[in-house]
């Protein structure tokens, strides 16, 4: 049973991620690789915070949020001057930088070997120390940020991002700033990446640059795809799928010598016959 709640809370603390990268990639279609790094800086900073200054967990994760709020306005803003492939080389040395540094600074992060005893959350005199209290928790945090990202779509604002991604000269053309309209967005995908980092950190007690690395952002674009961009919908249900895939193929009995080989092989050609045949995601918008 406490597999099924781990699943749970990893689910939808990825589906906190998968609002992050929708809103940048789908909603906006600025196609970033770094959300892992921000997603890492959330997480990092919200075990600092517990372990070295008792501060309170809520308090803890709010804190992490704005930082990642201003750090992704930062890494936006400059990023902002580019466009196309060239945005995507900048966010992929901002993604290379943050792993470099998560990895070599031992005396913040851990460094390579991890940062272990990041204590369980403490909130209104409870510890949630089990998968099944945890995932109250994640829950709750996934519920609110469904219905923020729910609320910013439907209101003008997910209107204008929507058609900046259809035709940016046609919106400036209009009046309204691009600028500005990419440097909110990204600041709403920092505080969804900077909550779930913590949630992150203080759920499994442990984490390390591995879990922040570009593999990492590759894999939130992934969830994206699979659940469908553009959609609410989507960024629920890809986490869902794909943390659970792997699990499923571990069912199937395949020689030892060869098992993690030809489960990626497996997993690899389930992905591109999605692609094929369902383009546009589990839930996404008909392309």
């Amino acid at each position: 049973m406490d597999f099924f709640y781990t699943y749970i809370v990893l689910a939808e603390i990825y589906v906190l991620l998968g609002l992050s990268t929708n809103l940048l990639v789908g909603i906006v279609g600025i196609f970033s690789v770094s959300q892992a790094a921000v997603f890492g800086v959330g997480a990092y900073l919200t075990a600092f915070l517990v372990m070295q200054t008792s501060t309170p967990f809520l308090v803890a994760v709010l804190l992490s949020s704005i930082l990642c709020i201003g750090l992704n306005i930062l890494v936006t803003l400059p990023s902002l001057r580019v466009s196309g492939d060239y945005f995507v080389v900048t966010s992929f040395g901002i993604q290379l930088l943050a792993t470099a540094v998560f990895t070599n600074w031992t005396g913040g992060t851990g460094g390579a070997n991890g940062l272990p005893g990041v204590p369980a959350p403490w909130i209104a005199g409870h510890e949630f120390v089990e998968p099944s209290e945890f995932a109250v928790l994640a829950t709750g945090g996934m519920a609110l940020g469904c219905i923020a990202f729910w609320l910013i779509m439907r209101a003008p604002f997910g209107a204008l991002l929507r058609a900046i991604r259809e035709d940016e000269l046609a919106v400036a053309a209009l009046g309204k700033s691009v600028l500005r309209a990419k440097v909110s967005a990204a600041a709403l995908a920092g505080a969804f990446a900077g909550s779930a980092g913590g949630l992150y950190a203080s759920f499994l007690s442990f984490i390390d640059p591995s879990s922040f690395d570009l593999d990492a952002s590759i894999f939130l674009l992934t969830m994206v795809v699979v659940g469908g961009a553009r959609t609410l919908a989507g960024s629920v249900i890809g986490p869902f799928v794909l943390l659970a895939l792997p699990q499923i193929l571990a069912l199937i009995d395949i020689p030892s010598s060869v098992a993690a080989a030809a489960r990626q092989l497996i997993y690899g050609l389930l992905l591109i016959a999605f692609m094929l045949f369902r383009p546009q995601g589990l839930l996404g918008e008909k392309l």
